[in-house]
């Protein structure tokens, strides 16, 4: 990771785990509890290239039917233009 928000500049970073959300197209995957380098000015997430590798590897095996996820969640989906008509 840089020594600097490449956002806003901060330098003092706050290690966290935190909801990542994959996408691929039009599928998803949430991961919790990952770990990442979080500025303390404006909230810009770093994460490790390797989790990362991790989380896509997963999202690969999950969709092709190679391992199941833990809970499955159905979201509603709408078209903004279509909400007025």
């Amino acid at each position: 990771m840089n020594n600097k928000c490449v956002f806003c500049g901060n330098i003092h970073f706050t290690e966290k785990k935190v909801q990542y959300i994959y996408k691929n197209n039009t599928d998803f995957i949430i991961v919790n509890d990952v770990p990442c380098q979080v500025c303390s000015f404006c909230g810009e997430q770093y994460f490790q290239g390797k989790d990362l590798e991790i989380i896509e590897d997963l999202f690969v095996d999950i969709h092709n039917n190679k391992r199941q996820s833990r809970k499955k969640l159905e979201v509603p989906i709408e078209e903004f233009g279509d909400i007025f008509s």
